[in-house]
């Protein structure tokens, strides 16, 4: 079981990485591949409160650094 010091320590790690990712990606198609890959296994077996939880730290961050969540390809992460 996850608990949301465990969620919030894995979407911190991720944030951190948004800055540097984006500026060295060659393609904004290949960002979002990329994220559901590394979202996914933060996410997977959520409960649905934990997981709208993950849902609006993940949109909050994205909008922090400059990725339109709704312009990510496919649904879901």
């Amino acid at each position: 079981m996850t608990t949301r010091l465990q969620l919030d320590i894995e979407l911190d790690r991720l944030e951190q990485m948004l800055p540097h990712w984006r500026e060295t990606m060659r393609h904004e198609a290949q960002f979002w591949p990329q994220f559901r890959a590394l979202l996914e296994p933060i996410v997977e077996d959520l409960d649905r409160d934990d997981r709208q939880y993950v849902e609006a730290r993940v949109a909050r961050m994205l909008t922090l650094n400059g990725c339109d969540p709704g312009k990510r390809h496919g649904e879901g992460w």
